[in-house]
């Protein structure tokens, strides 16, 4: 009787080995299964996260377009000539000279007009 004892224990043991491997190996699935989802769900954060960054940049590009109209603008505003004569008369006291003030340069003097 302790020969079929025995032989039924072997029985049990195989049995009990191919139970743990199969357990091994359901873990390993599950295991990576969920590396996967983790791995998914990290990717799909950071999408979201560099969404986010590139929408304030396109506010912040669109805030310096804006400003840079603007001053291009406000440039031409100050450009204008009609502007810069009113400027030198009314605040600097410029105007065109009077015909007294005109001289004509001596022909004796240096020059281009000299050596003529």
């Amino acid at each position: 009787m302790t020969v079929t004892a025995v032989s039924t224990k072997a029985v049990i043991e195989s049995g009990d080995g191919k139970r743990r491997l199969s357990m091994g190996l359901i873990g390993l699935v599950v295991l990576g299964v969920t590396l996967g989802a983790v791995a998914h769900v990290a990717v799909h954060a950071k999408r979201i996260e560099v969404a986010i960054a590139l929408g304030k940049e396109e506010r912040t590009y669109r805030v310096l377009i804006d400003e840079r109209r603007h001053l291009e603008i406000e440039i031409g505003m100050l450009k204008d000539p009609a502007r810069i004569i009113a400027i030198a008369r009314d605040h600097l006291g410029m105007g065109p000279p009077a015909p007294t003030d005109i001289r004509a340069p001596a022909r004796g003097a240096g020059g281009e007009a000299g050596k003529r």
